[in-house]
């Protein structure tokens, strides 16, 4: 590792450090009101987009909860796919998911969807979703995400790009998180990607105006 390389590994690790404790700091009871109103605004964002697919996350600790938002998702009959770790390949696949009842604890101690669900990556020709819902540690206002520092959605992405998909235009990223994971600049990589959005209890944060896949 250069020595820039190992001083941007330590401002991620002492960051990573930071804002875990911060965002394990918070009441339960306030995370819980907070994931609401972030929900509310993201199910109302894909009424007004029509977005018809996404892919989401399940929660897991003290990282923003998604599920309602999920849930919102199946009722109004949209594809929700949800990801599986895959450990030895280092990445994730993901997989349509339609009930609560279809996952099981998987790699970290998360829940995932059940090895019979379908892979949509095995297909020949990969459909992708309109929005992908990311966690993280840290966001800034830029776009820059900090995550847990395995880059499973930095990889997923770049595979994206290279691969063969069938997607009208591609996926809209946006981080899901509580405001006070923002922070003035998320040290990134050449490799680490940029969400187009973030959404926090506050509202929503259009983080790359000059890239509007949806307008």
């Amino acid at each position: 590792m250069t020595g820039n390389g190992a001083l941007l590994a330590g401002l991620k690790r002492n960051l990573r450090a930071e804002r875990a404790a911060v965002r394990d700091g918070i009441a339960s009871d306030v995370r819980d009101f907070k994931s609401a109103q972030v929900c509310r605004y993201a199910h109302e964002w894909l009424q007004k987009e029509k977005a018809a697919s996404l892919l989401a996350y399940v929660p897991f600790r003290s990282e923003l909860d998604c599920r309602a938002l999920i849930a919102e998702a199946w009722a109004h009959g949209r594809e929700v796919l949800l990801p599986r770790v895959l450990s030895e390949a280092e990445t994730i696949s993901f997989h349509p998911v339609s009930s609560w009842e279809e996952l099981a604890p998987g790699a970290y101690g998360i829940l995932e969807p059940l090895a019979s669900t379908g892979n949509e990556q095995e297909k020949g020709t990969l459909r992708l979703p309109d929005v992908v819902f990311v966690p993280g540690l840290a966001f800034d206002r830029q776009g820059g995400r900090l995550g847990y520092g395995r880059g499973y959605y930095d990889r997923l992405r770049a595979s994206w790009q290279q691969g063969s998909t069938l997607a009208r235009k591609p996926p809209v990223w946006i981080g899901l998180a509580f405001s006070q994971q923002l922070v003035p600049e998320v040290p990134m990589d050449d490799h680490d990607a940029f969400m187009d959005m973030l959404i926090t209890e506050d509202g929503i944060i259009h983080c790359r105006k000059e890239n509007k896949p949806w307008s």
